[in-house]
């Protein structure tokens, strides 16, 4: 139940969006903001007039509550540079892998129209649907894993949760004839482990969900890139760290994700 509502809810967000892009792009003479920020000091760069930009003064910091830069794509496992997974980390096969994140609060400095700096915190999800009919040990180290003969499992979903704290540099363009911009932001982000899943459904057992941090790393470290057209784009991942600690067969196992960002 909770898989389809944020599937519903993202695609909300999606069709939302599009219909307002689509209702500014009909009516020339009316111009449609969409603010991220919540609550606190916003980063604005709204204008009444396409022809008379907005007049602010520089430096100006922004920050609070937000609800931006919402991450939904692909995963894919990285072994040893190859995205082949070696004999000890095959029980990690998987059919389909995706990420999705957002950030709920930030805090930065717009030095200059172009540029700006910010830290910003939020939770990141990574989901793995795991293709063999495996389970994972709880309380294991390092990460040990069973295939039970007596049941068939039809769904097998590994997923890691984290609290995601990234810290971006993004420049933007001068104002297109439409008044939007296209922007770029690249940074270095860091993540604390909240809690680890395997979620399992079986004719045998039903459905079942076991919590454990399975030695996923504690913290995790990485870079980032996003780039964009207005308040839509597309990003890319790639952490540096072993996706799993003190597990000496996962060693050299990193997560690289890419996919879609909205609220940019």
């Amino acid at each position: 139940m909770k898989k389809y509502f944020l599937s519903f809810a993202i695609i909300g967000i999606l069709t939302s969006c599009l219909l307002v892009k689509a209702y500014a792009q009909q009516d020339s003479t009316k111009k449609i903001n969409i603010s991220t920020s919540i609550l606190g000091k916003e980063d604005s760069d709204k204008i009444d007039d396409k022809n008379t930009p907005a007049v602010s003064k520089y430096p100006k910091i922004f920050g609070g509550i937000t609800f931006s830069r919402i991450d939904w794509g692909f995963s894919r496992l990285i072994n040893d540079g190859s995205f082949t997974l070696n004999e000890n980390n095959e029980f990690l096969e998987y059919k389909k892998a995706s990420n999705f994140g957002f950030d709920i609060a930030q805090f930065g400095l717009r030095f200059n129209d172009r540029f700006k700096t910010y830290i910003s915190t939020g939770f990141e999800w990574n989901y793995l649907r795991l293709k063999h009919n495996v389970l994972l040990d709880q309380d294991a180290t390092p990460l040990d894993y069973s295939y039970p003969d007596d049941i068939t499992y039809k769904k097998n979903v590994f997923t890691s949760t984290y609290l995601r704290v990234p810290l971006t540099f993004e420049f933007r363009s001068k104002r297109f004839k439409n008044g939007e911009r296209a922007k770029l932001a690249v940074g270095a982000m860091t993540g604390i482990l909240i809690k680890g899943s395997q979620r399992l459904k079986s004719n045998e057992q039903g459905s079942q969900k076991f919590k454990d941090n399975y030695n996923l790393a504690s913290f995790q470290y990485g870079a980032f890139a996003r780039l964009g057209y207005d308040s839509m784009g597309v990003f890319v991942k790639y952490y540096f760290n072993d996706m799993f600690e003190n597990s000496p067969d996962q060693q050299g196992l990193n997560n690289f994700t890419f996919g879609l960002t909205l609220g940019f």
